[in-house]
């Protein structure tokens, strides 16, 4: 069995049908800090691209693009173009690879995070390299790059505490995390 023929379980929580378990883990850490969250809430058509974000914080005006392992080109190429079409200047939209980990970075707490670039009136073609194998599996030139969400009034042991929960979290035979 060939790695592309693997399929990630549909896991129940929260009231929604989660597309995989590591969805759910995420629900489970914003549940844990007391961040509502919209699953999967609209769909959108972009040409011939159709694309569905993962996750949107209505109180951070916030989106989420939730994976497992790196991105391939057509994947992050979906994102970029929801950035570009839905605000591009204004839209604060992070793609997080694997669950929930907590990161301090000099005197910051965070998680870490693909965030999206805004375009400079400046420099409007200004794009930054992508390492393969960290977001994306190959080289590719994107305005997101590397960083650390700083989520508003949460200190670093209520991070911790909300990651380590979202990581232990079981759903295998029923279980509903202890939230």
């Amino acid at each position: 069995m060939d790695e592309t023929s693997i399929k990630a379980i549909e896991t129940k929580y929260d009231g929604y049908r989660f597309r995989s378990r590591l969805e759910a883990r995420w629900a489970v850490f914003f549940n844990a800090l007391g961040i509502e969250y919209q699953y999967e809430i609209e769909g959108y058509e972009m040409g011939s691209l159709r694309y569905l974000p993962d996750f949107y914080i209505p109180s951070l005006d916030r989106w989420f693009e939730v994976k497992g392992k790196p991105l391939n080109v057509a994947e992050i190429k979906k994102c970029e173009e929801f950035c570009r079409r839905k605000d591009n200047e204004n839209i604060k939209f992070s793609i997080l690879i694997g669950a929930p980990d907590a990161l301090k970075i000099d005197r910051f707490f965070g998680i870490k995070e693909y965030v999206w670039e805004w375009p400079s009136k400046k420099y409007p073609d200004n794009y930054r390299i992508l390492a393969p194998d960290d977001l994306i599996q190959t080289e590719y030139y994107s305005r997101f790059f590397l960083g650390l969400w700083v989520i508003p009034n949460v200190n670093e042991e209520e991070l911790a505490k909300a990651a380590i929960m979202a990581r232990k979290a079981r759903f295998e035979f029923g279980e509903i995390p202890d939230v």
